[in-house]
């Protein structure tokens, strides 16, 4: 990512609905930066509740259009865009570790909290990892359990494997 953007409070975010190669999804988003993006199982009002609890003050307009342009860049066209996120200083510097992996490579939990030279706190990094607000793009799926095992991906191990198997065919 070029940059990654801290702030608590903007007035007015869009957001929309469409399909990516992995699923429908839902992406907030500001003129300049994406400030949230997660999979739809099988209910947008859930999606939905989280975007806007994570945005509860802000003004929330609806454009599917430019959520699919938006989307299209991300995962077609691999075009890269700022990040608007917010968390406590310690859950931004797992998110950067993330943002720091090269494509297509898998660490563990213990590796991150090795990274931040914090080697005890692999729970607690385990939930910073859990609270990022921009999946795919912060890119969390490319964390496995100690023992190699798939573990622990909001939107399910079956799409965290495929996710990761796209990214090592793109990588070539």
């Amino acid at each position: 990512m070029d940059c990654v953007c801290f702030i608590f409070e903007l007035y007015s975010y869009k957001y929309g609905y469409s399909d990516t190669p992995f699923g429908e999804a839902l992406i907030g988003f500001t003129e300049k930066e994406i400030c949230y993006l997660g999979f739809i199982d099988n209910n947008k009002e859930v999606i939905f509740g989280r975007f806007q609890e994570l945005w509860k003050n802000a003004n929330l307009l609806h454009n599917d259009d430019k959520a699919y342009e938006y989307l299209e860049n991300i995962f077609i066209k691999n075009k890269k865009y700022n990040l608007l996120i917010k968390g406590t200083n310690f859950q931004v510097n797992v998110w950067k570790i993330l943002l720091n992996l090269p494509t297509g490579i898998v660490v563990t939990y213990q590796n991150i909290a090795n990274f931040i030279e914090k080697p005890k706190a692999v729970r607690a990094v385990a939930t910073a990892i859990g609270k990022n607000q921009v999946g795919y793009l912060i890119p969390y799926h490319r964390v496995i359990a100690k023992s190699g095992a798939m573990s622990g991906y909001r939107w399910g191990i079956e799409r965290k494997k495929i996710l990761i198997a796209y990214e090592l065919i793109k990588k070539d």
